[in-house]
C-alpha cells in the first residue's frame, strides 16, 4: 500500500450499514503495546471515484494511528465506478452514517475529515445536522462550492452549460441514468451519469456549494492545502488558496477555523499536489499539532 507507519498499527476490515448498501472499510488502531485505549478517533472521506486506500487517506490512516489515533477509512458511494451514478446527498447520510458507526464503537470525540471531493460532502454533513461525537473538522485540498470551479475551471462557462443543459433533458425524459463523459482536461474524462453531474456540479440546484452550510459549522475547523494545489481544466485557474480563504472567511460560527500550507514537494504536478505526494509526514505531523491544540491529543502511552 505504500504507507509503512514506523511502530507497529493494527488493521481490521469492517462494514456498516448506509443508504441500503454495505460499506466496505478499514480501522487503523494505534498498537496496544504502546498505547493505553482512548475514545478518540478520525473519520476519512475520500474524493471523486477515490478509495480508503488511496492517498491521501491511507498515509493519513496508518500515520494518524503510528502516532495513537484510531482511524476509520471506507469507500463511499463516490468511490471508484459508483461514483458514476451517485448522488450528493447520499455521500453526505452516508458520511452520517461512519460517525455513527464510530460513535457505537465508544467514539465519543471525532475529527471528521473530507479530501477533494470528500470536503463539501463533510462540510455539509457537519452544517446540517451533525453527530454530536464530531468535536473538529478538517479539509484537505479543499472545495467550497463544486458547481461553480466545474463550470469555470473545469469546462469553461460554454461547454459548461451545454453539458449541464443536455444533462437536464435527460433527467426530465426520465434518462438520467445515461452514461455521459465528461471531457474536462485535453485527453481526459470524468465519466458520470446525467443525475450524477447535475447533483454534484449544477449550479442551479446542487448542494456541493456549500458556502451557506459552512456558516453553521461551531467546531474547530482545519483547512489544509499544498501551494502548488490549483484548479485548471479547460477554463481559468481557480487557486486552492482562494477556496481556503473563502472557507475561512464563511466559518463564522467556528471557535477556530486555521488554514495549513503544505510546501509543494519540488517537481510535482498540480494532482500530486492534490495528494500531497512527498509530504505525507509533514501533513500528518501538521495534523497532530493542530489535533493537539484544539484539545483532541493521541492515546496515552503506557
Amino acid at each position: 500500500m505504500g504507507y509503512l507507519p514506523k511502530a507497529g498499527v493494527g488493521f481490521e476490515l469492517i462494514e456498516f450499514r448506509s443508504n441500503g448498501r454495505d460499506v466496505q472499510g478499514g480501522i487503523f488502531s494505534p498498537d496496544a503495546k504502546l498505547f493505553k485505549a482512548s475514545s478518540t478517533a478520525v473519520v476519512l472521506v475520500h474524493g471523486v471515484e477515490s478509495y480508503w486506500y488511496s492517498a491521501p487517506t491511507m498515509f493519513l490512516g496508518a500515520y494518524l494511528a503510528e502516532a495513537g489515533y484510531t482511524v476509520l477509512g471506507y469507500n463511499g458511494v463516490h468511490s471508484g465506478d459508483s461514483f458514476r451514478t451517485s448522488e450528493f446527498d447520499t455521500a453526505v447520510s452516508e458520511a452520517g452514517d461512519a460517525v455513527s458507526f464510530m460513535a457505537s464503537r465508544g467514539c465519543d470525540r471525532i475529527f471528521l475529515v473530507g479530501h477533494s471531493l470528500g470536503t463539501p460532502i463533510v462540510e455539509y454533513y457537519q452544517g446540517d445536522q451533525p453527530h454530536p461525537a464530531v468535536k473538529a473538522l478538517g479539509v484537505y485540498g479543499p472545495h467550497i462550492d463544486i458547481p461553480a470551479v466545474t463550470r469555470d475551471s473545469l469546462l469553461g462557462p460554454d461547454l459548461y452549460e451545454s453539458f449541464a443543459s443536455e444533462c437536464r433533458e435527460l433527467i426530465a425524459a426520465g434518462k438520467g441514468d445515461e452514461i455521459k463523459l465528461l471531457p474536462f482536461r485535453e485527453g481526459r474524462f470524468i465519466i458520470t451519469s446525467a443525475k450524477t453531474f447535475i447533483s454534484y456540479r449544477d449550479v442551479k440546484t446542487s448542494k456541493a456549494n456549500v458556502e451557506k452550510m459552512i456558516g453553521n459549522i461551531n467546531v474547530p475547523f482545519l483547512i489544509v492545502y499544498d501551494d502548488g494545489d490549483n484548479i485548471q481544466g479547460k477554463g481559468i485557474v481557480t487557486r486552492r488558496a482562494s477556496i481556503a480563504g473563502r472557507i475561512k472567511a464563511n466559518a463564522v460560527k467556528s471557535p477556530q477555523a486555521e488554514i495549513v500550507v503544505i510546501p509543494s514537494s519540488p517537481g510535482n504536478s498540480p494532482f500530486q499536489a492534490h495528494l500531497f505526494v512527498n509530504n505525507e509526514r509533514m501533513v500528518t505531523n501538521q495534523t497532530i499539532d493542530w489535533l493537539k491544540s484544539v484539545g483532541l491529543p493521541p492515546a496515552q502511552r503506557w
